[in-house]
């Protein structure tokens, strides 16, 4: 395992990344994401455990074999939200509203004064521009992003048969559509327009850390052992 520092939050607080297998990897199989929303840190909880549990190589189900999957974890997205325990990032923006999402519908700035402001431009923050590079860079072949607190696994792109076999390992509903309108969406972006499987794994706000990581660990390692082709 290889611990980065990818980048900086709009305060300047680093955006580490773990990555397992071949540091001569040109793309990922998996990339995971954490503390989208800084009030949603049960999802770096999760993440957390799971960079320990795969450095000590700790299995539920099956062993990984990082060198043929390669695996980037990033446990907090968004360090300035997770500091103060608040869904946007410093500048008061959604992080996942802030996505380039023309070729499905026109961008726009929406919400503003509100937890789910857009931002004045898509892409306007370094967090977003962080997470599209590394899509460009990795060309990763799927996508897991933990959230909360829906108890569900959500899809965006081609991902249904990724999905069920995720909410079969973990219990979970799984769901197409999360209920409400995401314009600027992290999914709409990397699933739908650069059409990568991406779940949305939407974990309880109601249950224990060790709950959800006794529902969950097994599922990561489905996650990363499920091929796409």
């Amino acid at each position: 395992m290889r611990e980065d520092v990818l980048g900086q939050s709009v305060q300047g607080r680093d955006i580490h990344g773990y990555y397992f297998g071949s540091p001569d990897a040109t793309q990922l199989d998996t990339l995971f994401f954490g503390a989208f929303h800084g009030d949603e840190g049960i999802s770096t909880e999760l993440l957390n455990r799971l960079i320990r549990a795969w450095k000590e190589e700790q299995w539920t189900h099956k062993a990984i074999d990082f060198n043929q999957y390669p695996v980037l974890i990033v446990p907090v997205l968004n360090p300035d939200g997770l500091k103060t325990e608040t869904r946007v990032n410093a500048n008061q923006v959604d992080l996942n509203r802030n996505y380039p999402t023309d070729e499905i519908a026109p961008w726009e700035e929406l919400n503003k004064d509100s937890i789910y402001y857009s931002g004045k431009t898509p892409a306007s923050e370094p967090e977003t521009r962080l997470v599209i590079d590394l899509l460009a860079r990795y060309n990763p072949r799927k996508i897991v992003t933990v959230h909360s607190p829906y108890k569900v696994v959500n899809f965006d792109g081609p991902a249904e048969d990724l999905a069920n076999a995720i909410g079969k390992a973990c219990g979970y509903k799984v769901v197409a559509d999360i209920g409400y309108p995401t314009p600027g969406s992290f999914g709409t972006y990397a699933g739908k327009i650069r059409n990568i499987p991406v779940i949305t794994l939407e974990l309880p706000e109601d249950e224990s850390i060790d709950q959800v990581w006794n529902d969950n660990a097994g599922a990561m390692e489905v996650a990363v052992h499920f091929r796409m082709d």
